[in-house]
């Protein structure tokens, strides 16, 4: 970014800079368990069955509190924009906004808006009647109780929301990155510097993608165009 001074780093080849040279010596230790290895096997399948009811419980919980889970998946993703516009008018302030920087909160602003139109459009594809059955029994009878077309719709509602929760966070943290930037010293020291150094996996082109490809899975779940779970 445009903001920090640029640091030049001189030095001969090798990795300290100067005529030292540097040996590295990799010792390899094979290390053979047979035992681990034939009881793997036995291991799995505890934890797959474990797996399976967890997530059918989870499920459950999602469907019988799914108006608290939206609500905060809003204030989530409505907070990006709001991150975001705070750290252009910090740089606009110090004098350090740039047309990126105009372009990184539009962007984010953008992105907080669809997501919120996506959650929106998940929330209201909920069937009434798997939400109210929710409400009314535990995770078993939960199952029970849905036909085959209810357990798609329940997964597929399910998937959206964890789908638009994943790209929602990401778009948030991306907008941290921003605000953190937006308060970093320009010679790259001090505390909000460190937690911009942390955020570089949420760069504006990885959250780009992310939020393609999540729009793309929640408008596919949405529509019925993912295979159903009793095919």
């Amino acid at each position: 970014m445009s903001k920090f001074d640029k640091i030049e780093v001189r030095g001969g080849n090798n990795q300290f800079g100067d005529n030292n040279t540097q040996n590295n010596v990799i010792n390899n230790n094979h290390h053979h368990n047979n035992s681990a290895k034939n009881n793997s096997g036995d291991e799995i399948i505890p934890i797959i069955i474990g797996s399976a009811a967890g997530l059918a419980a989870l499920v459950w919980w999602f469907f019988s509190h799914i108006d608290q889970v939206y609500y905060y998946l809003n204030i989530l993703t409505l907070s990006s924009g709001t991150l975001s516009f705070f750290a252009a008018f910090i740089l606009f302030l110090s004098g350090s906004l740039t047309k990126e920087d105009v372009l990184r909160f539009a962007s984010s602003t953008l992105y907080a808006l669809g997501l919120f139109g996506l959650a929106l459009l998940a929330r209201h594809h909920a069937p009434p009647d798997v939400i109210q059955l929710s409400e009314q029994v535990k995770f078993m009878g939960f199952w029970q109780g849905l036909t085959d077309h209810g357990k798609d719709l329940v997964v597929v509602n399910f998937l959206a929301a964890i789908v638009v929760g994943i790209a929602a966070l990401f778009v948030h943290l991306g907008a941290i990155r921003q605000f953190t930037y937006s308060l970093a010293r320009p010679d790259r020291t001090g505390f909000f510097y460190e937690l911009f150094s942390l955020t570089s996996l949420f760069r504006m082109r990885v959250v780009t993608v992310v939020v393609s490809i999540s729009s793309g899975i929640v408008w596919a779940a949405i529509n019925g165009m993912l295979p159903s779970i009793n095919a």
